[in-house]
């Protein structure tokens, strides 16, 4: 039976946990990468089904010990289990680190979007950086309830674009755009190798 205690406690439903999911997982550099891949050409399909079956193959690891060792801590408690508390301090420090990493980089992008669509903004891209930082930190100081309503939010402004760019793209399909298919120069592994570090970015 569900008591008053459970129900205070429950603050996210199933759409804003997978609005927080799919908003973690396409982040900015999925916007930023049709510039940056042009050049590789054909190649950088390959590159996505490289980084999608490396990520897969990754996330069935997690997922295979949190059935094993259910913790919480994540890599940094698997780590600390499998290698001792050095190893385990090493991971969860460089995840740390590469939180708020991402959070720069992400606002960085974000702010050069913004320059980009209004003109008055594209010269202070270092405050608007920050002014988003401030922003989404106030949303998430103030409660889980109001963080998974701006995370739905965000999802789905993310997505619209996506998917409708998506579609477009499909209807416009031809194969004389992947001619030639590498147009790098390099040979093909190297090609597909140059590509995994955007694609595995997004």
């Amino acid at each position: 039976p569900t008591t008053s205690t459970g129900a205070a406690q429950r603050q996210l439903g199933l759409v804003a946990l997978t609005a927080l999911v799919v908003g973690n997982m396409v982040g900015s550099g999925v916007f930023l990468l049709p510039s940056a891949l042009a050049r590789f050409g054909g190649t950088s399909a390959l590159a996505w089904l490289v980084s999608a079956a490396g990520t897969m193959c990754f996330g069935l690891v997690i997922a295979r010990l949190a059935r094993r060792q259910p913790m919480t801590g994540g890599p940094y408690a698997y780590a600390r289990m499998a290698f001792g508390d050095f190893a385990g301090f090493l991971v969860g420090w460089g995840y740390w680190i590469s939180c708020w990493c991402g959070v720069a980089s992400v606002a960085t992008a974000m702010a050069a979007y913004l320059g980009s669509l209004v003109p008055a903004l594209h010269g202070h891209s270092m405050s608007v950086a920050l002014a988003g930082i401030v922003l989404l930190t106030a949303v998430n100081a103030r409660g889980v309830r109001e963080a998974g309503v701006v995370q739905i939010v965000t999802t789905v402004l993310k997505l619209s674009p996506l998917l409708a760019i998506a579609l477009v793209g499909v209807s416009r399909l031809e194969t004389a755009h992947f001619h030639p298919f590498n147009p790098t120069g390099l040979a093909l592994p190297s090609a597909v190798m140059g590509c995994l570090a955007h694609t595995l970015w997004a």
